[in-house]
């Protein structure tokens, strides 16, 4: 199946471009510069073709934004070629084109590159490569600490739908031809992009082939190469993927590539997060550059948020992963809003104070692009903490609101809602147990234990990471280096060895770092060798990477893992130490992830300590102290404070962690069940089951997928006034006034609950085979009629006769969808039904040239457009008796009967009832009957209910203090 970018509202396309422009800073100057206008043009006539385009399962694929730029660039002349954003160099994939066979989920990946999916979701994420390694079999598995936890995080999710799509990057697009030798290789063929910067998506030849994401400086032998082939990104992938899911590969030209990853997203992003402000890249001070980059930062997530909403179906969830892509979310809901976009961030978050002084130009749009993904997923609740206090302090008008029981947060900002919550990653259990019992992994660890030990009593403590100044290294040696000066009766019997896969080499801070720490293990070395005993090596350091059957064999010769990292999102090489070999011992620093979940959990406590903790691993002798307090840990101890960390890691492993993730009724969107004991939760309340209605009708009329969270809203709203009622019948609610009220008032809320069985069951009915079957949905429809089935029947054949001697109408007008119950009972509770509005538009859209609803409501405040749930473009709205009316958002008007100053004296008159509703006395009254409306021409406000739930005098005292207004 094609598909291309959806884009639904057309008669408001030009001002969703606007939007767009507006909510991506550097947007516009990043990708159109000069040709604003020519893609203003083609993204109008992409509207326009879509509009016309009739079934989306026709032969030819739809065009893109992106494919008509393609014929304007093809014109442009050399000198355009050389200007950034412009026609430059891209190479396409062989043939795949904008084809992508989508499923329920979209990811979207990043970890140094890019990566997107789609299925059940889609996912995007970042990626790392692995420069070097260990080859022992002809099968590789990827190791997590150096090709990131990101790719063991997702595979097991995309794994369980073939129709999951993995969008990816992997490094910059460099076309090379395929030759029995490098010598015979020949120049690469020009690449082309649109006037966005993005590539022209053609039927490439078959010389061309991706680069993968490498170090050029880190030189090779045949043999390594064989090496990196498989420990690349796509040999990972393709070892993974197993065509257990789709893996697709997103286009990024060189220099955006290489402005993108290797700078301001580890130049800048990288060290921020981790707050080791010492790290950023000096070019940063200077504004021209951190601009460039940022556009080129813009582009590239731009190129996958365009990637990922052409490829996905409305009903698709995408998944974007880590720093690399945090304007993702933000660029998907300004070309798409109805998509679900979730992130996670895979880094802490703790950037210092002058990231948002020195770096404002990134810094307030990292915050604004958070808060544009539906749900936000943090390692830790320090990580959620902090960004909820940046926001705090630098977004004053947003909203927030934090739901206790669920552990969510919720941000409203600019009009858009996102969910905050922790998910503390973790691992695949099975795969570290299983290797564990492995008669050739066992074997391993024997012989790594006997040639680094040679029989000797001490402690063999070992560490594994990517060579990065975030893990702590040279920090550790320091460390170490200090615990053998303090404890020297050591000397001789521990060892430590270090793995640290290098990588990053072409960014000058890693090679510094990275040179700085191989020298000092060296120097240690040197420092403390005995000459009694001229075999012992007290740091044993390893540069190459390591098969992961190897590594668990490692995990099972050593005594002591030690992790800690300065900052690190969450860190999985200590939960795979313990899984692996439950008989050694933990050294963690508080920078870890880890170490925040397990103190969370009650593992470091004044009663029992279950591993050793380091604070601050600049402080070398706190640091060493937990070196020795490891190195003389009885086994006993070690086994009991293992033994519990174990059993928790065994009940909260990867598979607990997407599922909670992508738990549909973990979201603000879903209605939660609550105690409702005022007059304001009931209408707060009912304004939610309102917007979940709304969705549910535009669903259904668009003809999309139903999601999961409609019907666990509806149901948790039914249940929830249930559980309110004080009758055995379910009818009479009866809540506070106010909060500081102990009178009650009595609400029938008989309708409402019959009205959310029925949308219940509407639910069922149109995602089951019958969705066409007239006749089953109105015998759907009869059971519920006051009276009985038979009345109901003539009732719709009397409606069916008027349908079908009208034909088509030029023009119909009706009154709202039933009345009120009464005048003075509770209007905001009267919310439409989705199968009213469904079937409203229904009528609407096949029956009438222009059909309009009129009422003497007003349109707001609290009128007809808070209680409808009909989409834009069904039915006009002429409110107030027909002297305002509402088409669309964008046409309005009212008659002119009324001057403006009249006008005026009514808004003040609304405004000053507004003010009285905030004192104590009066607040119960914006809550019964009607409340507050306003009309065009008159207002009006009520005094008392039908069941008489305010005392007399106050009612008698509210009147007039409106008469004196």
């Amino acid at each position: 199946m094609h598909a291309s970018l959806a884009i639904y509202d057309v008669s408001s396309g030009r001002n969703r471009l606007r939007e767009l422009f507006a909510a991506v800073p550097g947007l516009r100057d990043s990708l159109l510069g000069k040709r604003a206008k020519r893609f203003e043009e083609a993204y109008h006539q992409m509207l326009l073709r879509r509009l016309n385009s009739g079934s989306i399962m026709r032969s030819e694929p739809p065009l893109s934004v992106v494919d008509m730029l393609a014929d304007h660039c093809s014109d442009e002349d050399d000198a355009d070629n050389a200007v950034g954003g412009d026609c430059g160099d891209v190479v396409a994939d062989g043939g795949a084109g904008d084809t992508l066979l989508l499923g329920r989920k979209i990811s979207v990946d990043t970890s140094g590159s890019g990566a997107a999916t789609v299925a059940t979701d889609v996912l995007l994420s970042p990626l790392e490569s692995v420069t070097t390694g260990a080859l022992s079999t002809g099968h590789f598995q990827v190791r997590i600490s150096y090709v990131e936890d990101l790719i063991t995080c997702c595979e097991p999710v995309m794994n369980k739908d073939p129709e999951n799509v993995w969008l990816a990057c992997f490094g910059p697009s460099v076309p090379i031809m395929r030759s029995t030798s490098r010598s015979e290789e020949l120049p690469p063929p020009p690449m082309v992009t649109n006037s966005l910067g993005l590539p022209i998506v053609k039927n490439a030849s078959s010389l061309i082939h991706f680069s993968l994401l490498q170090d050029p400086l880190y030189a090779d032998d045949e043999k390594e190469r064989e090496i990196r082939d498989q420990m690349s990104l796509l040999g990972v992938f393709r070892a993974y993927n197993k065509e257990n899911y789709n893996l697709n590969p997103v286009l990024i030209s060189d220099n955006d590539y290489n402005t993108y990853y290797g700078g301001i997203s580890n130049g800048l992003l990288w060290p921020a997060f981790h707050n080791l402000p010492e790290y950023i890249s000096s070019d940063y001070d200077q504004p021209d550059i951190l601009k460039a980059h940022w556009h080129a930062y813009v582009r590239v997530n731009y190129q996958f948020a365009i990637n990922a909403v052409r490829n996905s179906r409305p009903q698709d969830f995408l998944w974007i992963h880590d720093y690399h892509l945090l304007l993702t979310g933000m660029i998907v809901h300004s070309l798409d809003p109805d998509l679900e976009v979730g992130f996670f961030l895979h880094t802490p978050f703790q950037p210092p104070a002058t990231f948002f002084t020195k770096y404002k130009l990134v810094a307030e749009a990292v915050l604004r692009g958070i808060l544009r993904f539906t749900k936000v997923g943090f390692q830790t609740h320090r990580d959620r903490a902090t960004f909820i206090n940046f926001v705090t302090e630098h977004m004053t008008t947003a909203k927030m609101f934090h739901d206790a029981p669920n552990d969510r947060y919720s941000i409203s900002h600019e009009g858009f809602t996102s969910s905050l919550g922790v998910f503390p990653v973790s691992i695949k259990n099975e795969e570290f147990v299983n290797l564990s019992k492995d008669p050739n992994v066992v074997r391993k660890a024997r012989e790594i234990r006997n040639n680094l030990m040679l029989n000797r009593t001490g402690k063999l403590f070992f560490s594994v990471e990517r060579f990065d100044y975030t893990k702590g290294i040279k920090e550790k040696l320091i460390a170490y280096d200090r615990f053998l000066e303090s404890h020297p009766e050591r000397r001789g019997k521990d060892v430590l060895l270090q793995v640290a896969v290098i990588n990053r080499r072409g960014i000058d801070s890693y090679r510094e770092y990275q040179d700085d720490a191989i020298a000092f293990a060296t120097q240690i070395n040197d420092k403390h060798k005995l000459a009694d005993d001229p075999d012992w090596k007290p740091v044993i350091f390893q540069t190459d990477g390591v098969a992961r059957p190897v590594l668990v064999s490692h995990y099972l010769a050593m005594d002591v893992g030690v992790v800690t990292p300065i900052k690190d999102g969450m860190n999985l090489v200590a939960k795979e130490m313990l899984i692996a070999n439950p008989d050694a011992s933990l050294i963690l620093s508080t920078g870890a992830g880890t170490e925040q979940q397990f103190n969370d959990s009650g593992f470091y406590s004044d009663e029992q300590r279950c591993y050793h903790r380091v604070d601050d691993v600049r402080n070398a002798d706190e640091f060493a102290n937990a070196f020795f307090e490891a190195a003389i840990e009885s086994v006993e101890s070690v086994r009991e404070n293992s033994g519990r960390i174990r059993e928790f890691l065994v009940a909260n492993d990867i598979e607990k962690w997407s599922g909670a993730f992508l738990d549909p009724s973990w979201t603000h969107q879903v209605i939660q069940r609550m105690d409702i004991s005022t007059l304001q939760d009931f209408h707060n309340f009912m304004f939610q089951t309102r917007d979940i209605r709304r969705h549910i009708a535009d669903t259904v009329l668009r003809g999309f997928a139903i999601r999961q969270h409609f019907a666990m809203s509806l149901r948790n709203a039914k249940l929830s006034l249930e559980a309110a009622c004080h009758d055995n019948d379910h009818h009479l609610l009866m809540v506070k006034i106010d909060q500081n009220s102990d009178r009650l008032a009595r609400l029938n809320v008989a309708d409402e609950i019959k009205q959310l069985q029925i949308d219940l069951d509407f639910l069922n009915f149109v995602q089951s085979d019958d969705y066409d079957n007239l006749e089953q949905f109105l015998h759907h429809l009869a059971k519920y009629h006051p009276t009985d089935a038979g009345d109901f029947y003539s009732q719709v054949e009397i409606a069916s006769s008027l349908i079908i001697s009208g034909d088509h109408y030029q023009y119909f007008f009706t009154d709202r969808d039933g009345t009120l119950k009464s005048y003075a009972c509770s209007y905001p509770s009267s919310i439409q039904p989705a199968y009213s509005a469904v079937i409203q538009g229904t009528f609407a859209h096949r029956c009438a040239q222009y059909a309009a609803i009129l009422t003497s409501a007003p349109l707001l405040n609290i009128g007809l457009l808070d209680v409808f749930v009909l989409p834009d473009g069904y039915f006009s709205y002429g409110a107030s008796i027909g002297r305002e009316w509402y088409v669309n958002a964008t046409k309005k008007f009212k008659d002119s009967s009324i001057s403006k100053t009249d006008h005026l004296l009514l808004d003040l008159v609304s405004s000053r009832i507004e003010r009285l509703f905030d004192q104590n006395q009066f607040q119960q009254f914006k809550w019964i009957g009607s409340g507050l409306q306003k009309h065009y021409g008159h207002i009006t406000v009520a005094r008392q209910d039908c069941y008489g739930s305010i005392d007399e005098l106050k009612s008698l005292q509210w009147y007039e203090y409106i008469l004196l207004l």
